[in-house]
């Protein structure tokens, strides 16, 4: 019997994908077939087709291989600008109107916040700019248990830490061995949860802005709408939604959005 290793690749990513929800055509076969056989390697699975097998019997397996497709890049403000922009355009005008409210407390939400770099950069800038009696609550979530996990303990090598000021890493990290470890940041509270952007209920309302960046390039179209109509449902009135810079919204959302800034990505509800 000759057996058709394409064709059982194919099935196993078709399967994979109508498990996760995460499109996968867009990937390299090259990508996908590595970070594939490391599982295999690691559960000893011989051959595609004995692998399928072993995801149908073993949920615990498919959130394994989903975790080892997803990229999670580790790195503090790897890209400044959003993060600008939310300094100095987004925390002022959220602080003026909150003030007209006789509030304090802003409230952020990370989506896809793989390893935690987001969410604390996030609680970072708003304790660099808001009052120090104002109190900073971010939801940060991933569908990745593993990165949830690593992200609470926020433990970070030094190289991680590269792109912020040296001034930043003294007064928010102290030395854990040869990494650093975020320090307890008054009136911050980042809560880590574990939550599917397809097939969940928005975690909570009321965010003054939600984070969700270079993660719709991972979905398809009805996922995408799915998505961010939950971000519009969970967003206050006048809330920012900020997105990666290479992503669009889909013309059935862009009426529930204003543009703020083109370049940025970043929107507010109507």
């Amino acid at each position: 019997m000759v057996v058709n290793f394409d064709e059982d690749f194919k099935f196993l990513i078709r399967k994979i994908s109508k498990s996760s929800g995460i499109v996968l055509t867009g990937y390299r076969d090259s990508y996908l077939r590595r970070r594939i056989d490391l599982r295999m390697k690691a559960v000893g699975a011989d051959n595609y087709a004995t692998y399928k097998g072993l995801l149908e019997r073993n949920q615990n397996e498919m959130k394994e291989v989903i975790n080892a497709l997803t990229v999670n890049v580790t790195e503090f403000m790897r890209d400044k600008t959003p993060f600008l922009f939310f300094r100095k355009e987004i925390l002022p005008e959220i602080m003026e109107r909150k003030n007209k409210s006789r509030s304090n407390i802003v409230r952020f939400w990370s989506a896809a916040c793989s390893y935690g770099e987001e969410p604390y950069s996030i609680g970072i800038c708003s304790r660099e700019v808001l009052p120090e009696d104002w109190s900073v609550s971010i939801y940060a979530t991933d569908i990745d248990e593993k990165c949830l996990k690593d992200a609470s303990q926020g433990i970070y090598r030094k190289e991680q830490l590269k792109n912020l000021e040296p001034s930043i890493v003294r007064k928010y990290f102290e030395p854990f061995g040869e990494s650093f470890k975020v320090r307890s940041i008054p009136k911050l509270s980042i809560r880590f949860q574990k939550h599917d952007l397809t097939s969940e209920a928005p975690i909570s309302k009321y965010f003054d802005t939600v984070f969700c960046r270079n993660v719709m390039i991972y979905f398809n179209e009805n996922q995408k709408i799915k998505m961010l109509t939950d971000f519009y449902n969970s967003l206050s009135d006048g809330g920012y939604l900020v997105i990666g810079k290479s992503e669009t919204l889909p013309a059935e959302i862009r009426e529930l959005f204003t543009p703020v800034s083109v370049k940025e990505k970043v929107f507010k509800k109507i």
